[in-house]
């Protein structure tokens, strides 16, 4: 029941345009549509938040031949009782044609799930579905950087030494109510008159729809999420003292960077680190010598900056190492109500054997390690203002790695390696206890990063559904 205001918005809106441009029919309309009908099925005995579904037109093309992401919607459920929720479509390799689909999908253990992709072939303009923006990318010349992305629950600036500095975010924190609430969470009860009234006098409009309201129990008897489907608002809610504290992300901010008096954005890392948190560098392996990337011929450019995920891109076209010229680009993916980015380093050939790139996290305090298991080396502590819990992590594959460098006693890092088509992929975390998560411990910290190498090594099965005709 998920998006329900927003179902029958986007569904109308699009109805109407199409119908105005082509005369045709499209999602919600009584004739039938063009459509490819898949499951996605989490193997996983765990659940699974917030997982990007990334497609591409070149596989959906498969699928049906006269494939467009220039009018479409995806819908989960079977007919009459189908629900859209939003998608994104994007131009990845800068060509002019959306050429990748995007969603992001909630699973529970080891749960299957039918999605269909509607679509018409004949329309000719591209329409865009607009939905609650959670996710930018920009270029800040202000912030002496080569960029900067957010979610909305971390941002990154992307500095042009290859560092990346994380922000978190403050939580904006709402009222606190009496602890006898708890029941109506624990297990997703409708909420009570009495329960609304606080949100009321907050001045705070939930949805009247008891359908819309979803309650999440992130942290048995400690932390919830209450998700008003209808309006696109989440509640975070932690228990302390016996009270029931109501807060909210800040969601998108990085403007706030540029304001010197700044108080929502808290940079977790020192500026003038030489990696940063997830940064990159090149370096001799024998000198131990930093090789600079400051090309004074490089660009940014930015792929995507929707509602659900944001892609900034730096090119090099002529970095010189070790007497020869590489052209290097570095993609930076971030995804709505997520904290990690992904990293994408392409060279246009391989490095010579003497010369290596080096990734890495900030230690913070002695607590820090590298798991050979799990492919991941990772940092706990507190921030910078010894005020709230911190962590790092960075998740690499262990076919590319070429073990810890010891460059630096601030951080931790490791030496990896492009595969033979020029390209390294890795992810890093950033989770902070002053925004909206509610990790305090180191355990707990673990084995949430645990989960995180688990589900990217067992991503969501993909299962087409043929024969579907027009």
């Amino acid at each position: 029941m998920r998006f329900i205001q927003l179902n029958k918005i986007l569904k109308l809106c699009i109805i109407t345009l199409l119908i105005s441009y082509t005369g045709c029919t499209f999602p919600g309309s009584k004739k039938d549509t063009n459509r490819i009908r898949f499951t996605i099925q989490n193997t996983l005995a765990i659940p699974q938040k917030n997982i990007p579904i990334n497609l591409s037109l070149e596989r959906l093309k498969t699928v049906k031949s006269d494939f467009s992401l220039k009018a479409f919607s995806v819908v989960t459920g079977k007919a009459p009782k189908e629900a859209m929720i939003p998608a994104q479509a994007d131009d990845l390799d800068y060509d002019g044609i959306r050429d990748q689909l995007t969603f992001l999908l909630d699973f529970l253990p080891q749960e299957t799930k039918e999605i269909s992709i509607l679509y018409d072939p004949d329309v000719q303009a591209t329409f865009t579905l607009e939905v609650k923006k959670q996710s930018r990318a920009g270029i800040f010349p202000e912030l002496e950087a080569s960029g900067a992305i957010e979610s909305d629950l971390m941002a990154y600036v992307l500095k042009p030494n290859g560092s990346i500095i994380p922000y978190g975010k403050k939580r904006e924190d709402l009222f606190s109510v009496d602890g006898m609430f708890q029941n109506e969470l624990n297990y997703n009860q409708q909420l009570s008159p009495e329960f609304r009234q606080h949100f009321e006098s907050n001045n705070i409009q939930l949805t009247q729809n008891p359908q819309a309201i979803n309650i999440e129990l992130i942290t048995p008897e400690f932390s919830w999420i209450i998700h008003d489907l209808e309006n696109q608002e989440d509640y975070y809610i932690r228990k302390s003292d016996q009270q029931l504290n109501l807060y909210k992300s800040i969601g998108l901010s990085l403007n706030q960077l540029l304001n010197d008096e700044n108080t929502t954005l808290v940079p977790l890392i020192p500026q003038g680190t030489i990696i940063g948190c997830g940064g990159y560098l090149i370096y001799n392996k024998e000198s131990k010598d930093y090789i600079s990337l400051n090309d004074k011929k490089d660009y940014i450019r930015i792929l995507a900056n929707g509602g659900m995920r944001s892609v900034i891109q730096r090119i090099l076209p002529e970095a010189e190492i070790s007497g020869e010229i590489y052209k290097i680009t570095v993609s930076s993916f971030i995804y709505s109500r997520n904290t990690w980015i992904n990293q994408t380093i392409h060279l246009d050939r391989q490095l010579p054997t003497d010369i290596g790139l080096l990734v890495g996290i900030p230690k913070i305090g002695s607590d820090y390690g590298i798991d050979e298991e799990l492919n991941m080396i990772w940092s706990w502590g507190t921030d910078p203002t010894d005020t709230h819990p911190l962590g790092y992590a960075l998740f690499y594959s262990e076919s590319l790695n070429d073990g810890i460098v010891d460059i630096d006693p601030s951080i931790l890092s490791l030496s990896l390696r492009t595969n033979e088509a020029g390209h390294l992929y890795y992810r890093v975390l950033s989770i902070w206890d002053g925004g909206i998560n509610t990790i305090q411990t180191k355990s707990e910290f673990l084995q949430y990063i645990k989960n995180m190498r688990i589900t990217m090594d067992n991503e969501p099965t993909i299962n087409f559904i043929l024969g579907e005709v027009k």
